[in-house]
C-alpha cells in the first residue's frame, strides 16, 4: 500500500511539473497546462440548449472568414451553406461542463455566438462523428493543428478548464504542428472533392445502411471510404453488419430492425431512450420518434 501511494505521488508531481503548475502545493490543488486549470469536467447546473441560443445569420459571417463555403475539418467545398450545418468547435455542452455551468446568461449566450468557436461541418461530421466530443474523444481528419490551437483559444478566453485526457490529446497533436494556421484546400481538387455523393443518394452528407446496401458496399468497415460519413453504434469498427452486399430483401430488413431495443416496444420518452441510446438516435433508426426530435433535425434525444 504504501509502495502505491508513493507511485501516485510522484506521478502527480511529474504531471504538474509537465503541465505548468509553479509549485507542488499549488499542483495538488489546480495543476495547469497552456494556461488552462487540468480538472475533470463537471456539470454544476443542469445543461439546457436553449441556454446557448445563437442565430442561423451568423452563418455569414462565418462563410466570409473561411473564404467561402469550406470545411476545414475535411477540406471539403460545398456548394451552399444548405449542405452544411454551424459547428461549435468547442461543444456547448462540452464548455457548460467545463465551467459555463457557473456562468450567467449572458456569458453563455455570447459563447454560443463567439465566431472564435464557430466553423461549417457537414451534418454526417457535426450530427454523427463530433457532436459533443472533446478533442480526447475526436479529432478531425484535416487541419488539426488549426483546430488544436482554436480550442486552446476558446478555453483561455472563456476561462474554461481541460481534462486531462483531453490536454494530452491536444498535446500529441501540436507536438507535430509547424503551424496552427487553417490549410485551406484549393476548390475543386482531389482531395476537396464530395467524396461521399456516390453513396449518398439523398444528398443530406450522411451514408445511411439503406444506401449502403443499396449501392452494394455493405457491411462497410473503418478503411472504407463511406465510413467516416456514417455512424457506428456499437463502436466496433464495421457499420451495418446486417445484411451485407445489395439491398437486403425486406423480410430480412424487419429481423434487423426489430432485433434492436426499442423497435418491438417504442420508448416512451428522450430518458427512457438514452439508457439503450446515449447519444440519440438518427431518422432511420426504428426507435426514433418525431416527437422526439425538438428540434427537427433529423436526430432524436441528442445531448
Amino acid at each position: 500500500m504504501r509502495g502505491r501511494r508513493t507511485a501516485t505521488v510522484v506521478g502527480s508531481i511529474a504531471w504538474a511539473l509537465a503541465f505548468g503548475a509553479s509549485a507542488w502545493g499549488e499542483a495538488q490543488a489546480q495543476p495547469t497546462w497552456r494556461g488552462l486549470v487540468v480538472a475533470p469536467e463537471r456539470r454544476c447546473s443542469p445543461y439546457r440548449a436553449d441556454e446557448y441560443r445563437y442565430s442561423q445569420s451568423l452563418e455569414d459571417r462565418i462563410v466570409a472568414g473561411l473564404g467561402g463555403v469550406y470545411g476545414p475539418y475535411t477540406g471539403r467545398w460545398f456548394r451552399s451553406t444548405s449542405e452544411t450545418d454551424i459547428e461549435h468547435i468547442v461543444a456547448r455542452s462540452e464548455a457548460h461542463d467545463s465551467g459555463l455551468c457557473a456562468a450567467n446568461s449572458e456569458t453563455r449566450r455570447r459563447f454560443a455566438s463567439d465566431l472564435l468557436n464557430l466553423t461549417l461541418a457537414a451534418p454526417s461530421v457535426n450530427r454523427y462523428l463530433k457532436v459533443d466530443r472533446d478533442p480526447g474523444e475526436w479529432l478531425p481528419e484535416r487541419n488539426r493543428c488549426w483546430f488544436a490551437a482554436r480550442v486552446i483559444d476558446v478555453r483561455r478566453k472563456y476561462r474554461l478548464t481541460i481534462d486531462r485526457a483531453e490536454a494530452e490529446a491536444l498535446d500529441q497533436v501540436l507536438a507535430g504542428c509547424t503551424s496552427t494556421a487553417m490549410v485551406v484546400l484549393p476548390p475543386g481538387s482531389a482531395l476537396a472533392g464530395p467524396v461521399v455523393a456516390e453513396w449518398d443518394d439523398n444528398r443530406d452528407g450522411f451514408v445511411s445502411c439503406a444506401e449502403a446496401r443499396a449501392h452494394g458496399i455493405a457491411p462497410v468497415r473503418s478503411d472504407h471510404p463511406a465510413y467516416p460519413f456514417m455512424r457506428d453504434g456499437d463502436g466496433d469498427g464495421v457499420v451495418c453488419e446486417s445484411g451485407g452486399g445489395g439491398q437486403a430483401p425486406a423480410r430480412a430488413r424487419s429481423r434487423e430492425t426489430t432485433a434492436q431495443p426499442g423497435c418491438e416496444q417504442p420508448y416512451r420518452n428522450c430518458t427512457a431512450l438514452r439508457r439503450d441510446y446515449p447519444r440519440g438516435v438518427a431518422s432511420d433508426h426504428c426507435a426514433y420518434r418525431p416527437s422526439m426530435d425538438r428540434d427537427r433535425d433529423g436526430w432524436a434525444c441528442e445531448r
